[in-house]
C-alpha cells in the first residue's frame, strides 16, 4: 500500500503568492496522501529532524517535497530518507519556488497544487535503486607541471594522497619561470617556484615526472589506467582522478610588433634593466581582447613598476578596464597615485605613425571628449591568452568539453568551476580560465580537494542500475555511446555470438540523454520512465 508523506517549505517566508493552508486543505483528500506538512525550515536541522519523525510515525513510504530547486537541496532529503531507512530515490520534488513563486507576481495557488499533484503521481510509481560500493584508486594524476599543478599536487599531499606529477618539460614551473612578481604577494615568483620545487621534492607522496608526455588513457572514475612515456621508457599506472593543469597557450596581439611595439612579457623581461627602458611609454588595454583579466593586470604591474624604478612618464590606453582581480581595484588606484594617465577610448581605433625616432599615437579620449596626441618612445602591446591546443590530450582524454573560446569547459561555471563534464576528471589554473596568481593557486587547491572527497574513503557508493540498457532490446546502433557526454558507456560481450550496450555505473551521471535518444527504447532510466512522466502529465489541468 502506497502511503504518501507531502511536506511542503515556504523556504523562510520567501514564498508569499502561495496560499498554503488552503493547498493543505485540498491535499487531505487527495488519494494515498496519508500526510501533510507546512514548514519554514525543512532543510535546516530543525526542519529534517521533524521530516525524519513523521516519516517514522506515519509509516511512510513515498515522499513528495514541494520546497527549492531539487538542484539546490535534494540531496539533503535524501539523506534525511535514508536516515529513516527509506531508499532516497522514492522522493519526488516539485519546485515551487523558483519554477512558480519567483516567476509570478500575482497569486499562483492553482500551479503550485498541479505541481505538487504532479509530484504526487510521479511518486506512486517510483521504485527503490540500489546501491553498492566500489572500491578505488586513491592515487591522482597530475598533468601539467606549472603553478597549478604543482600546487595542486602539494594540497593532495597534504591530504594524504599520493599524486603523480607530468610535465613535458625538461623542469618544473611553467609560465611561473617567466613572470617578473606579484603585486600584493610578498614573495617572489622565482621564490615561490623554489619553495613549491623543494616541497614536491621532500615529499614522498608526490613523484615528479619531467619530459614526460601521456600516451594513454582508458577507464573511468576511480579506475583509470594511464600510459606515460618519458627518457626511454613507457609506464602504466593505475588512477582514481585525474587534474588537468596544462595551462594557457601562446599570446595573439592586437597590433603588428617592431623593435619599440612590444608586448607585455617582453616589456617585464626589459623591466629586469630599467636603466634600457624609455622615458615615454604607452601601455594599450584591451585592444587583442576586451574581457582580458591578465593582460590588464600584466599591464598595471608594469606601469607601477616602471614608475617606482625609472619615473618615466607612462600612458594607458583602454576602452574598459576590467579590474575584478583580488587587489585588483587596490592596485588601479596605486597606480594612478604614482602619476600614470589613463586614456579611455572610444570605438575610433587609435591611430599610430612613426614620427622620427618616436611613435605619434592618436586617440579619441571620451572623458575629454576630444583627440589627444601623444609621442611615446616605446608602445607595449596587451595579449589575450589562448587555451592550449594540445591534441593528445584531446585525444587520449574524449568527451571533455571545451567552450566557445576553446578553454576546457567547466560542468557548471557556478557549482563546478573545476569539475569537468567526465566524473573524476578536473581542472586546475589557465587550461580552463583567465585566472591570476591568486586564483590558480585556489583553483588548484579546490580541484585537490575534490579529488579528496572523492577517492579518500578507499570506495564509492554508487546507484546500481539508476540507469539500464536492456540487451534483449540493443540493436547496437551505438546511439547512445556516440550521445553520452560523460563517456560512460561501453560495449560488451554477452556471448560469442553477440554484443550490447552496457552503462558503466561509476561515470554515468544520469543525465537521461541515453535513455531519450535510444531508437529502439531499450534504456530504462528510474524515476523517469515514460509510465512516470505520463503520470506527471496527467495531473495538469486535473484535479486532486
Amino acid at each position: 500500500m502506497v502511503k504518501i508523506g507531502v511536506f511542503i517549505c515556504d523556504c523562510g517566508g520567501s514564498i508569499r503568492n502561495i496560499d498554503f493552508p488552503a493547498i493543505k486543505e485540498k491535499l487531505s483528500n487527495a488519494p494515498d496522501v496519508a500526510y501533510t506538512n507546512l514548514s519554514s525550515n525543512l532543510c535546516l536541522s530543525q526542519g529534517q529532524e521533524a521530516m525524519l519523525s513523521c516519516i517514522r510515525d506515519g509509516g511512510l513510504n513515498r515522499v513528495v517535497v514541494a520546497a527549492c530547486s531539487p538542484e539546490l537541496k535534494e540531496h539533503i532529503f535524501q539523506q534525511v530518507l535514508e536516515s529513516a531507512g527509506l531508499n532516497s530515490h522514492i522522493l519526488s520534488m516539485a519546485n515551487i519556488r523558483e519554477q512558480c513563486s519567483w516567476a509570478h507576481q500575482m497569486d499562483v495557488t492553482g500551479k503550485a497544487l498541479m505541481q505538487i499533484g504532479m509530484a504526487i503521481n510521479k511518486a506512486r510509481l517510483l521504485e527503490p535503486v540500489g546501491r553498492r560500493e566500489i572500491p578505488v584508486c586513491r592515487d591522482v594524476l597530475v598533468i601539467g607541471g606549472g603553478l597549478a599543478g604543482m600546487n595542486a599536487a602539494h594540497e593532495l599531499s597534504k591530504l594524504g594522497l599520493k599524486a603523480t606529477l607530468v610535465e613535458r618539460e625538461p623542469s618544473l614551473g611553467g609560465r611561473l619561470r617567466e613572470l617578473s612578481g606579484f603585486y600584493g604577494l610578498e614573495t617572489s615568483p622565482g621564490e615561490m617556484l623554489e619553495s613549491m620545487v623543494k616541497a614536491i621534492s621532500e615529499s614522498g607522496d608526490i613523484e615528479a615526472l619531467t619530459s614526460a608526455r601521456i600516451t594513454s588513457v582508458e577507464g573511468e572514475l576511480g579506475n583509470f589506467s594511464v600510459k606515460i612515456k618519458g627518457k626511454g621508457k613507457e609506464i602504466t599506472r593505475n588512477f582514481g582522478a585525474i587534474i588537468l593543469a596544462t595551462g594557457y597557450e601562446s599570446f595573439s596581439y592586437g597590433i603588428e610588433l617592431a623593435a619599440n611595439v612590444i608586448t607585455q612579457s617582453q616589456f617585464a623581461d626589459l623591466l629586469k634593466s630599467p636603466e634600457k627602458v624609455p622615458q615615454k611609454v604607452g601601455l594599450f588595454i584591451d585592444i587583442a581582447d576586451e574581457h582580458s583579466r591578465i593582460s590588464t593586470l600584466a599591464a598595471l604591474s608594469n606601469a607601477l613598476a616602471l614608475k617606482e624604478k625609472t619615473g618615466s612618464e607612462v600612458y594607458i590606453f583602454c576602452r574598459n578596464l576590467k579590474v575584478d582581480s583580488d587587489g585588483a581595484e587596490r592596485l588601479y588606484r596605486e597606480v594612478r597615485n604614482k602619476g600614470v594617465l589613463f586614456f579611455k577610448l572610444g570605438e575610433k581605433p587609435p591611430q599610430i605613425s612613426v614620427d622620427g625616432d618616436q611613435l605619434r599615437v592618436q586617440v579619441e579620449d571620451l572623458l575629454l571628449g576630444k583627440e589627444v596626441v601623444l609621442s611615446c618612445d616605446l608602445l607595449v602591446m596587451d595579449e589575450k591568452p589562448l587555451p592550449r591546443r594540445d591534441p593528445e590530450i584531446l585525444k587520449l582524454i574524449p568527451k571533455v568539453g571545451l567552450d566557445s573560446t576553446g578553454f576546457f569547459q567547466e560542468e557548471n561555471v557556478h557549482l563546478y568551476p573545476i569539475a569537468s563534464n567526465r566524473k573524476g576528471i578536473f581542472f586546475a589554473g589557465g587550461c580552463h580560465a583567465e585566472l591570476d596568481t591568486g586564483s590558480v593557486l585556489v583553483d588548484a587547491a579546490n580541484a585537490a580537494l575534490s579529488a579528496y572527497e572523492l577517492l579518500s574513503p578507499g570506495k564509492i557508493a554508487v546507484e546500481v542500475e539508476k540507469v539500464k540498457i536492456d540487451p534483449d532490446k540493443c540493436r547496437m546502433c551505438l546511439t547512445c555511446i556516440r550521445t553520452c557526454p560523460h563517456d560512460a558507456i561501453r560495449v560488451i560481450q554477452v556471448n560469442t555470438e553477440r554484443q550490447t550496450a552496457q552503462i558503466v555505473d561509476l561515470a554515468c551521471d544520469g543525465c537521461g540523454i541515453c535513455a531519450a535518444i535510444c531508437p529502439a527504447r531499450a534504456i530504462k532510466f528510474e524515476g523517469y520512465s515514460d509510465e512516470q512522466m505520463l503520470s506527471e502529465i496527467e495531473a495538469i489541468g486535473s484535479a486532486l
